[in-house]
C-alpha cells in the first residue's frame, strides 16, 4: 500500500516533465511495478452443494464477465459466475507480455486437428487453438487488438437472426467503450461512432519515434498499393490501412476482468467462484427445462448449483459446445455412440468458422543498425511491443466474386521485425507454434542480416467449415477439433489472389530503395513447384495456414441453429448461450470486440425478457 500511495505522488511530480524520455522510461518502469503489487481481484465464493441462485453463468470470458456483471445491476437477482480458472497473471496485466501466456496454465492450450494434405509445416498436423483459463477469459489472453467488424456483417446476421442489425450492435459497442485516442474523438466524422463512456478501455498510443516511422513506411507503401490510409478502421470505413486500436489503457489491460470484474466484486448480490469447472448442465428431460449445473471444485468434490431462472453458457465457441454435448443437447449421431442421451437434436458443435491466416516474409533494409528496434521493445512495457499495422482490403479477381459485395476480404496484420532476432523468431517458430524444422530454419535466416516484415494475410469470411466433436463422455477429456482449413477450394482461391497482391509492396518506394525481396521458405509439401506460380502459391498457403484463434459459429443463431435471436437454446427452456459460439457467420476484424458487443446486447435481452425496464440512465427496476 505504501509503495502505491508513493508511486502516484512521483508520478504525478515529474509530469511536469513528461516530455524527456529518460521520464517516460521512468513512468513505464512506476506503472510496471504498479501492476505487480496490485491485486484487485474477486475473492472467489466458497460454493456449497445445494445452493441456488438465480442465474448461472457459465465462463468469465468475454462475454460472460459481462453479461453476469450487467445482471448483477438488478439487486434483486443473485447472479452467480463459474470460472474454471483463476486470477489473471503480471503477464496477462502488463500489456506487452502477452506472449507468456502461451502454453501456460493460464492457457488452455488445446490442439486443432488439420485434413491431410493440409498444414505439412505443423510437426503434429496439428493447429494450436489456446484460450484464456482465466478471470476474462481470452479478454486477458489476447492480442488486445480492437475490431468490430463491418456495418454489412451484422446485416447480414440480422436476416439470419432479426435484431443484430449495425445500428443496434453499434449501440452496444458504444456502450461498452472508453475511447481514450483524441485523433479520433477530435474528428466530427470519427467521433460519432466511438463513446467515451463506458468501461473497457480503447486507446492507441504514440510509440517511439523509430516505430513510428515504421508505421509510416509500411502504411505509405501499402498506399501505393492503393489502400487507402486511415485515421482509424473502426469509423465510418473499414476498407483501408492504419495502426490499430488495443484494449488497453494507463498500463493496464483492459480485459473483461479488469473493466467489469474488478469494480463491481463488492456487490452483494454477485457471486464469482473461481477453479469452478462445470461439467454438466442439468436438464429435466420430461419439462425441457434447464434447472442448474454439476461443478467439478479445484478440491475435487462434485458438487450441484441450482438456478432459479437461467443457466447461461459462455464457455466460449470450443467449450460451449462441448458442455451441451455433455449435457445431452447435439447431433443424435455424435452422441449415441458415447451412450449419451439426446434431449435436442441440434447442430451443437457444427458451423465451425476461424480466420485462417498465411504469412509472408519481406526482407528489407540490411545492416544491423535495424536492430536497434528489437532493443527498444523494453520502453514500450505499456503499450504494445512492436510495430504493428492493420488493413482491410477487398480483391476483384475471379475468386473474389464468391466472397460478398461489399464486406473486406483479407485482413493484413504487419510485424517489423529489426536485424538479429533470428534467435527469437526461431524459438517462437519452433518452440511456441511448433512448425517444422526447416521452415522455421528459413524464417529466421532472413533476419539475420536484415529487417524483416511478417505479413500475415488473413482470409475474413471463409466458406470452409470445420465442427467441434466429443472425443469422450469423460468432461475432463479435450475435444476433438476439426478446424476444416481449406475444405472448400475457393478460400485457396482468394488467398492466392490475396498473396499476389501483397507482392507487389516490393515495388514501392521504400522497398526498392532497401532491396526488398519476398523470403523464399523452406514448405514442406511444395518442393518441385515452380516459384511464383499460381500453383506454387496454392501449396504455400495450404501448408502454411495457421490459426489467429477466432473460432466462432458452434452454437450458430437462426432458425436452423442451436440457439434464436435472443440466444436461447432452442428446444429448452431456462438455457441461453452468449459468447462467440453464437456468430452465425465470422465477423470482418478480430472477435474479441464483437463478443463483448454480445455479452452487452444479452444482459438487455434477458432483462427484457424477464421484465426488466431499462430506463435512460442506465439504472435497472423491475
Amino acid at each position: 500500500m505504501y509503495y502505491k500511495v508513493f508511486a502516484t505522488k512521483f508520478r504525478a511530480f515529474i509530469r511536469t516533465t513528461i516530455d524527456r524520455p529518460w521520464v517516460q522510461w521512468l513512468l513505464r518502469l512506476l506503472t510496471f511495478l504498479e501492476v505487480i503489487a496490485s491485486v484487485g481481484w474477486p475473492q472467489s465464493f466458497p460454493l456449497r452443494d445445494g445452493y441456488k441462485f438465480d442465474f448461472i453463468v457459465v465462463g468469465a470470458g468475454s462475454a460472460g464477465a459481462i453479461v453476469a456483471t450487467r445482471l448483477s445491476e438488478v439487486p434483486h437477482w443473485k447472479v452467480l459466475l463459474l470460472e474454471a480458472g483463476g486470477d489473471p497473471p503480471p503477464a496477462s496485466v502488463i500489456p506487452s507480455m502477452f506472449g507468456l501466456i502461451t502454453h501456460s496454465e493460464y492457457d488452455w492450450d488445446h490442439g486443432a486437428d488439420l485434413d491431410p494434405g493440409t498444414g505439412q509445416v505443423h510437426v503434429d498436423r496439428k493447429v494450436y487453438m489456446g484460450g484464456g483459463k482465466m478471470l476474462g477469459g481470452s479478454s486477458s489472453s489476447n492480442l488486445q487488438i480492437y475490431a468490430r467488424g463491418a456495418p454489412e456483417d451484422f446485416e447480414e446476421w440480422n436476416k439470419i437472426a432479426p435484431g443484430w442489425d449495425w445500428d443496434t450492435v453499434l449501440h452496444y459497442y458504444k456502450k461498452l467503450e472508453h475511447v481514450t485516442d483524441h485523433s479520433v474523438l477530435q474528428n466530427p466524422h470519427n467521433a460519432h461512432y466511438h463513446s467515451t463512456t463506458g468501461p473497457v478501455g480503447i486507446s492507441r498510443p504514440r510509440a517511439n519515434d523509430y516505430y513510428e516511422r515504421v508505421h509510416d513506411q509500411v502504411l505509405s507503401s501499402w498506399e501505393e498499393m492503393g489502400i487507402k490510409r486511415l485515421l482509424e478502421t473502426n469509423g465510418p470505413e473499414i476498407l483501408g490501412a492504419s495502426r490499430p486500436h488495443f484494449t488497453f489503457a494507463n498500463g493496464r489491460r483492459s480485459s473483461t476482468a479488469e473493466a467489469y470484474l474488478r469494480p463491481t466484486k463488492d456487490r452483494p448480490n454477485f457471486y464469482i467462484t473461481k477453479f469452478a469447472r462445470v461439467i454438466k448442465v442439468l436438464i429435466d428431460s420430461s419439462t425441457l427445462r434447464a434447472y442448474g449445473v454439476k461443478v467439478l471444485l479445484k478440491t475435487g468434490e462434485i458438487i450441484t448449483l441450482y438456478a432459479n431462472i437461467e443457466v447461461i453458457l459462455s464457455a466460449g465457441s470450443i467449450h460451449t459446445p462441448k458442455l451441451l454435448m455433455l449435457s445431452g443437447v447435439g447431433p443424435r449421431e455424435v452422441l449415441e455412440p458415447f451412450n449419451i442421451h439426446t434431449i435436442a437434436d441440434l447442430p451443437v458443435g457444427k458451423n465451425l468458422q476461424d480466420h485462417l491466416f498465411v504469412t509472408l516474409v519481406i526482407k528489407g533494409q540490411k545492416g544491423f543498425q535495424t536492430a536497434v528496434q528489437n532493443l527498444l521493445a523494453p520502453g514500450e512495457l505499456d503499450k504494445f511491443p512492436i510495430p504493428l499495422q492493420n488493413g482491410f482490403i477487398r480483391l476483384n479477381g475471379s475468386a473474389s466474386k464468391y466472397y460478398g459485395k461489399n464486406k473486406p476480404h483479407i485482413q493484413i496484420f504487419n510485424i517489423r521485425v529489426g536485424a538479429t532476432a533470428a534467435p527469437a523468431l526461431l524459438f517462437g517458430c519452433r518452440v511456441t507454434a511448433n512448425l517444422a524444422e526447416d521452415y522455421c530454419y528459413s524464417v529466421s535466416k532472413a533476419n539475420v542480416y536484415r529487417e524483416i516484415d511478417l505479413m500475415n494475410l488473413l482470409l475474413l469470411h471463409p466458406k470452409s467449415r470445420g465442427q467441434v466433436r466429443l472425443r469422450s463422455s469423460d468432461p475432463l477429456v479435450p475435444p476433438l477439433i476439426e478446424i476444416g482449413f481449406f475444405r472448400n477450394i475457393k478460400d485457396v482461391g482468394i488467398v492466392v489472389e490475396a498473396i499476389k497482391f501483397m507482392l507487389r509492396i516490393t515495388e514501392t518506394t521504400y522497398y526498392r530503395k532497401v532491396g526488398g525481396e519476398v523470403a523464399r521458405l523452406d514448405v514442406r509439401g511444395c518442393e518441385g513447384l515452380h516459384y511464383g506460380t499460381d500453383e506454387y502459391w496454392a501449396c504455400y498457403a495450404v501448408n502454411t495456414v495457421n490459426s489467429l484463434l477466432h473460432p466462432v459459429g458452434t452454437c450458430s443463431m437462426g432458425p436452423d441453429g442451436v440457439v434464436d435471436e435472443r440466444l436461447r437454446v432452442h428446444k429448452i427452456k431456462g438455457l441461453r448461450v452468449v459468447d462467440a459460439s453464437v456468430m452465425p457467420l465470422s465477423p470482418s476484424g478480430n472477435t474479441n470486440a464483437p463478443t463483448m458487443m454480445i455479452g452487452e446486447k444479452a444482459a438487455d435481452m434477458i432483462k427484457e425478457d424477464h421484465n426488466i425496464i431499462h430506463s435512460h440512465n442506465d439504472e435497472y427496476y423491475g
